[in-house]
């Protein structure tokens, strides 16, 4: 006999959503690390993915969802932490469902604070605060049938973005972008759940993989427990993800300090006036891996050039509001108060200045790519990143 699905649900759509489409689905708080790895061994064969802790508690990993694939089970994710999971693990044999995971994958939005809201836990949904990615969605089709202007909905992101996704909710942003919003315009912008209807078509592929698949239940093809050795302890993550670490090393290290993204695990490694490492390269990579942060910094490097290669084959120019965006990211990350403050402090015209110019430059060309994929269709040669914008 088959065991019932599992679906980890929070605040991205009511439990009835799901069990009128998967009655006999099982549902469980926001995705915790570990927990996977705990319903497999249960003999569960089929999971939802759709909402995930994180922040003060351990996120499930990919290491994680890769594990319960190759061990025989499906993994469907969408909406929230699912959808940024399924889009990881794609490659993998995850799947994924709906339009979260699409842009996930695509690699036009690329953080959990895309997602992140504000919610009870003893009544998740609705949410307390907005998801950024929700209002990005909101927007454009507001934009599209002429409710809002390009201008005003491009300053009413970037106002949410400054925000804490604890705070980010439209009336919030609309103050922070100087605009006013009329309870109209606001009914319709929450009229507009994506990650709602994303959880749905999620729901729907699960029920269509369990009709597809009605032979004997998946065996554990594991002759261990998930992950762990014979003497029980943890199994190290493979980091690099399967990279050549020496084809990466100098420019994993040289997005570590023109990002700042060394701060401040690595104060005392990186010369932080001359962007140089005063150790070995191999003791950077040991704090990480020692400190956990290592797959997730190379996570996020590798999002990184993958969206500068997406830019440049696209034929993208920044304009000023990137180039803007970029400087005053930088200037954050580094400390400072402001792009031409962190220009004089690392010595105008030194090296490092000229690096972290370049690094602005590919940063800025980042920031393009996500403007005009949600706000003007991407020049892509690929149909699904025009189409995707289309309102439903």
């Amino acid at each position: 006999m088959r065991m019932p699905p599992v679906v980890f649900l929070g605040p991205s759509a009511p439990a009835s959503d799901i069990l009128s489409i998967l009655p006999d689905a099982i549902i469980r708080p926001p995705a915790r690390r570990g927990e996977l790895y705990a319903c497999r061994i249960l003999k569960h064969e089929v999971f939802l993915i759709l909402d995930g802790a994180f922040a003060n508690v351990l996120s499930i990993s990919p290491r994680e969802v890769v594990d319960v694939v190759q061990d025989g089970a499906v993994v469907v994710g969408a909406s929230s932490m699912g959808a940024l999971r399924a889009a990881d693990c794609a490659p993998a044999g995850v799947h994924g469902a709906g339009m979260i995971f699409r842009l996930f994958k695509d690699r036009i939005i690329s953080t959990e604070d895309e997602v992140a809201v504000l919610f009870r836990e003893d009544r998740a949904f609705p949410a307390l605060t907005e998801p950024l990615i929700n209002m990005r969605i909101a927007l454009r089709r507001a934009t599209r049938i002429g409710l809002v202007g390009k201008a005003e909905a491009e300053e009413v992101i970037s106002a949410a973005q400054l925000l804490h996704f604890s705070l980010r909710t439209w009336p919030a942003a609309y103050r922070k972008a100087g605009r006013h919003l009329s309870g109209e315009l606001l009914d319709f912008f929450k009229a507009i759940d994506t990650k709602r209807t994303d959880a749905v078509q999620a729901a729907n592929k699960v029920l269509k993989l369990l009709e597809v698949d009605r032979g004997p239940p998946r065996a554990s093809r594991s002759p261990q427990l998930f992950g762990l050795l014979g003497d029980g302890r943890g199994r190290a993550p493979d980091a690099l993800s399967g990279a050549d670490r020496q084809q990466i090393e100098a420019e994993f290290i040289e997005w570590l300090c023109c990002s700042g993204r060394g701060y401040p695990r690595l104060d005392n490694e990186i010369d932080w006036l001359s962007g140089e490492l005063t150790v070995p390269t191999a003791s950077v990579w040991n704090i990480l891996n020692g400190s956990g942060e290592l797959e997730a910094e190379l996570m996020r490097f590798n999002v990184f050039c993958r969206a500068v290669a997406e830019a440049r084959r696209c034929g993208l120019r920044s304009e000023n509001e990137d180039v803007r965006q970029a400087e005053r990211q930088l200037a954050d990350a580094h400390r400072v108060g402001s792009w031409n403050e962190l220009l004089i402090r690392k010595g105008s015209g030194s090296s490092f200045s000229e690096r972290l110019s370049a690094h602005c430059s590919e940063l800025a060309l980042t920031k393009c790519l996500r403007r005009t994929s949600l706000f003007a269709g991407a020049p892509s040669t690929k149909p699904r990143e025009v189409l995707l914008w289309h309102p439903q």
